[in-house]
């Protein structure tokens, strides 16, 4: 009796461990939806475009003006994200920080994180009587557009534009310029173009008569600006 017991509990242990490693391997990933992060918690690839934001931040909501633009940024074929994200702040004295995101698309429509630039979008209080100076984000031959537009009897604008290439982002274009609302109009402004990419410029100028002159030029090629390190601020720009 007790060798027959000692067999029967031989096989109870054996039938368990095989059903043990049975339900282990019909499923070895035991959360095969998680999503792997980097350090700050964003996922590395994604197919829901929102969850690359940081927390604390949301996509920018402005009803009349697009703050999410998609097109094929890095010539895969695939359509790429950019979006302006604005810090989410309680009611302070202060504008909540902005910044620009992009994102990669591919083929199985998830997304990846490609960078978030920090000095790029002007903060809600930056337009001078005008107010809000965020004009418009789009997407033109391959590269993303950023456009502000701000001032009091003296408006000012300017226009950025920044392309992907050598696996890095590059400001490639810069468009600003200024005019007196007293006695001028928009198109007949001060105002500055620069290709970085080949060093041409054009320079038009409007005298007092209200008579145009425009100039053509060209500085030579130089090292491009990263987007990384871009800063309006701290960058003359024309002098690159």
């Amino acid at each position: 009796m007790r060798k027959l017991a000692y067999i029967l509990l031989a096989t109870c242990l054996l039938l368990s461990i095989s059903s043990c490693k049975t339900v282990s391997n019909s499923n070895p990933n035991p959360n095969p939806d998680s999503v792997v992060t980097d350090a700050e918690g964003i996922p590395k690839e994604t197919n829901d475009i929102y969850s690359l934001i940081p927390s604390g931040w949301k996509v920018l909501n402005k009803e009349e003006k697009q703050t999410l633009v998609e097109g094929d940024l890095n010539k895969d074929g695939f359509n790429d994200v950019g979006a302006v994200i604005e810090e989410i702040k309680s009611q302070t004295d202060e504008a909540p920080q902005r910044a620009l995101l992009i994102a990669f698309g591919n083929e199985d429509n998830n997304y990846r994180l490609s960078i978030i630039a920090d000095h790029v979008i002007l903060k809600a209080d930056e337009g001078g009587v005008w107010g809000d100076p965020f004009d418009s984000i789009s997407i033109d031959r391959g590269s993303l557009v950023v456009s502000h537009y701000g001032g009091s009897n003296w408006r000012w604008f300017n226009t950025y534009r920044f392309r992907y290439q050598d696996n890095d982002w590059y400001l490639i274009g810069a468009t600003t310029g200024e005019y007196f609302t007293g006695s001028a109009t928009e198109e007949e402004a001060n105002e500055q173009d620069y290709n970085f990419l080949t060093g041409d410029y054009i320079i038009k100028k409007t005298d007092e008569s209200g008579k145009q002159k425009t100039t053509h030029g060209n500085k030579g090629k130089k090292e491009l600006i990263k987007l990384k390190d871009f800063n309006p601020e701290n960058i003359n720009l024309y002098e690159q």
